[in-house]
């Protein structure tokens, strides 16, 4: 494969961002509509779009996605709010009607098929488009002040109950605000612009877009799927038998060595950021700590936000340090002064935005400031947008440093470099999207989920796979491992699908949110693909290990072999079987959406496929440097299966029966239950479910095993810091 070839990535990288604001324009045409009022029969006025754009402004302000969620988006813990208020307005309507559901003791009430439909005629509203308003019924509207009033006290005096900080929200005027946002989400979910989601008895149920699509999902496996998989089995076949070049590198200089000191804090906050995962499933059971309440300075919302944000960081801050320190080796010196600034401003970066998200969703930041400095309270999107600005300045530089790097370097690495570029740029682009729109947040809901997804897709589906397979297969060709015209092809080939299937792929989180039909064909058919290059990953790192058997490898190849293994093997299969596979086919995600099973599939995907090969840079630097002995490889490597048993026993002896259980009681009661502390009537909910209190306490095993793991790598790097930094 010629060094040109590469080029073909960058085509991708500016092909789906050009086609994805294409499409921009119609999507923007046919959202669903946020009316100028609301307006009951009698003529009461319940609401404004102002007060719709408001609720938004406050549910992020307040840090409710971290919490909660609204159409099914946001947190997997706290209810979700469109389907709570749907189930609000049914049992208040079915009390004005005198109806008499059955009783199931402490569980909650079921309505007949008559009785739901009666219901549901008091519940349809009626839009008029040409003076954009939505006319409702009397007894919605009396539907709807109960709903205020009992948020006035869900997120008000008992907002400690349900893990918030105490005495959240009691201003009676943000409540009503909230609530417009949240029946106004309820609202279009019952007019049909949401493909029937969320699921609620009689009143929601999934389009026939949500088959027919995932017909269409299938026929892109025939279609599309098995062409391009028999394409690349080719493409690796012709490259088999490439000769193998092993390269020495030399040992890393005083600057190169600064990285370690990053390293070794990414670690420590790889650890910290554990513990805060456990303190949050520890509040799925109960707000109480062994007997210390710390919700008015950690409650679940910002422990959340911390949690996702720290393994973010240790792993990126990993990634961006990692680049300085190997681009020597590249042929690109990186002086003393450049390597600290990015360390400081990498650094400053991580720590001033946790703080700011702490202090935010405890309201410690004034408006307009919360969402610049401190969290914009939006899902995967928490921190503030002067600091993503900041993570885009530096990615943005690392890919120019790549770029001058394949200027200069050897043929055998140029494409490396020119790949790692590109994909850098691309993520950088993503994260910028990420932090728009600077200042204060989109009004609309839809609005903003058609760029937040860019923003994670950017990441976890779009750039970071191709990036993981390029510092891995790098890493094989130096150390001898496979041939580099090999290395080349599945460096190429994964960056192109991965870029556009996993970029586009960002569709399938259009499904339920009021997004044109359109999107979820494209979503069902990418979706689908997305696992193609992910499988094919899979298949390198066997096909690599299969290669190397009986060869007589030194430690540190093993080491390397091993770590290539358990990222790619078990990380694959957390993105294929327990994502693209479990969760992604429209009529399958409609019902599974925002359940446990995400969950299953995110703790097995994200610290596997991109954790695991951030502790390998780890332990290359720490090789290299003079660090770690034979020894020490060897326990790294058990350790690093160990790790990866650790998070599969939490998804397959907790998180997926927690999944199977809330899809059961969703078909049985409707999506509003399956994630509730208490129902609306008092009864039950889904977390105090005995069964399910057993299966959240279950996840300490995985948990255990997990950390037990992390505990020995950060205890080696403690003991071999010194070392490194003299040797």
């Amino acid at each position: 494969m010629e060094n040109g070839s590469t080029k073909i990535v960058l085509v991708a990288v500016i092909f789906v961002f050009i086609f994805a604001f294409a499409l921009y324009a119609y999507t923007f045409r046919n959202f669903p509509p946020v009316p100028n009022e609301v307006i009951s029969q009698n003529g009461t006025v319940l609401f404004t779009k102002q007060q719709i754009i408001m609720g938004k402004y406050y549910f992020q302000k307040y840090g409710l996605m971290d919490y909660g969620s609204i159409e099914g988006m946001g947190s997997y813990f706290g209810i979700d709010f469109t389907g709570y208020t749907l189930r609000l307005f049914q049992d208040y309507t079915a009390k004005q009607l005198y109806l008499d559901p059955i009783s199931q003791g402490d569980m909650p009430s079921n309505y007949n098929s008559t009785e739901l439909n009666e219901i549901k005629n008091y519940l349809d509203p009626i839009y008029y488009k040409n003076n954009n308003t939505i006319v409702v019924s009397n007894d919605f509207a009396n539907a709807y002040n109960y709903a205020i009033d009992y948020y006035s006290i869900y997120l008000g005096s008992n907002s400690s109950q349900y893990r918030l900080k105490p005495n959240l929200i009691t201003n009676k005027t943000i409540i009503k605000d909230l609530t417009a946002y949240f029946t106004w989400s309820a609202i279009i979910s019952i007019m049909g612009y949401t493909n029937g989601f969320p699921y609620t008895i009689g009143l929601t149920t999934p389009s026939n877009n949500a088959y027919f699509s995932t017909f269409a999902m299938i026929g892109a496996i025939f279609a599309v799927g098995i062409p391009l998989i028999i394409y690349i089995i080719k493409e690796l076949i012709s490259h088999w038998n490439d000769p193998i070049v092993k390269i020495d590198l030399p040992k890393p200089n005083k600057t190169q060595k600064l990285a370690l000191w990053v390293m070794l804090i990414a670690a420590l906050g790889s650890g910290v950021q554990g513990l805060l995962g456990a303190y949050v499933m520890h509040l799925y059971s109960t707000g109480v700590l062994y007997g210390l309440n710390l919700l008015s300075i950690l409650p679940f919302n910002v422990a959340r936000g911390l949690h996702i944000w720290l393994a973010i960081y240790w792993i990126s801050l990993t990634w961006v340090i990692f680049s300085l320190f190997v681009l020597p080796y590249f042929g690109l010196n990186i002086s003393r002064k450049t390597m600290i600034t990015v360390i400081i401003l990498g650094v400053v970066t991580a720590l001033g935005s946790l703080f700011g998200l702490w202090a935010s969703y405890l309201q410690l930041i004034p408006s307009p400031w919360w969402f610049i400095f401190g969290a914009q309270g939006r899902d995967v999107i928490e921190v503030g947008s002067f600091w993503l600005l900041l993570i885009t300045a530096l990615l943005g530089y690392v890919s120019y440093l790549f770029y001058k790097a394949s200027k200069l370097t050897v043929d055998l690495l140029k494409p490396f470099a020119k790949v790692l570029s590109y994909l850098l740029a691309g993520d950088a682009i993503g994260i910028f999207v990420g932090a728009l729109p600077i200042v204060k947040p989109f009004p609309y809901f839809t609005e903003d989920e058609f760029f937040r997804w860019i923003f994670v897709h950017a990441n976890v589906e779009g750039f970071w796979p191709g990036i993981v397979i390029a510092v891995l297969a790098l890493l094989l060709v130096l150390q001898g491992l496979i041939p580099a015209g090999l290395a080349k092809t599945v460096v190429t080939i994964d960056a192109v699908t991965e870029v556009l299937t996993g970029m586009i792929g960002t569709a399938h989180h259009y499904y339920w949110t009021g997004f044109p039909v359109i999107w979820m064909y494209i979503g069902a058919i990418l979706s689908v693909l997305e696992a193609i290059p992910l499988g094919m990953a899979m298949g390198y790192v066997i096909l690599a290990a299969k290669r190397n058997k009986g060869n007589n490898l030194n430690q540190f190849q093993k080491t390397l072999i091993t770590f290539v293994l358990a990222a790619g093997i078990g990380g694959s299969a957390g993105v294929i079987v327990f994502g693209a596979g479990l969760i992604n086919a429209p009529i399958i995600n409609y019902f599974t959406h925002d359940l446990q099973f995400t969950m299953a599939h995110a703790h097995l995907a994200f610290p596997l496929a991109y954790g695991l090969p951030t502790i390998l840079m780890w332990v290359v630097a720490y090789t290299l440097s003079g660090g770690f002995t034979e020894r020490d490889l060897k326990y790294l490597g058990i350790a690093s299966i160990i790790y990866t048993v650790g998070f599969y026993l939490q998804a397959l002896i907790s998180l997926l029966p927690l999944g199977i259980l809330q899809w059961i009681y969703e078909l049985k009661y409707g999506f509003w239950y399956i994630k509730t502390i208490t129902t609306p009537n008092g009864n039950i909910g889904f977390w105090n479910l005995q069964v399910v209190q057993n299966l959240i306490w279950l996840r300490m095993i995985g948990d255990l095993v997990a950390a037990s793991a992390i505990a020995v790598i950060i205890s080696l790097m403690l003991i071999r810091f010194p070392k490194s930094l003299k040797s």
